[in-house]
């Protein structure tokens, strides 16, 4: 039996089942923390690292709220998750 996923790969994989694979399907981390029960700012830190991996990408809407999309190198990692 495969053991449960780190948070952060839950993170990417919940981004993935949320299809925000483009800008226009981006989600805001308050979004992801209620959907996941967690807090925003935990999100924000690892959606920031995986940022800096090039997993993820991130912008700011006109109120200044960052929104994240997965990059296809973020795809490929979570689809690797179930291989």
């Amino acid at each position: 039996m495969k053991e449960e996923l780190p948070l952060s790969e839950k993170i990417l994989q919940m981004l993935h089942n949320l299809c925000a694979a483009a800008p226009g399907l981006a989600k805001k981390s308050e979004e992801l923390a209620q959907i996941m029960q967690i807090d925003k700012g935990e999100i924000e830190r690892i959606l920031d690292a995986f940022c800096k991996e090039g997993y993820v990408e991130a912008f700011s809407d006109s109120n200044g709220k960052r929104l994240y999309y997965l990059t296809g190198k973020g795809i490929i990692k979570v689809c690797a998750f179930f291989t």
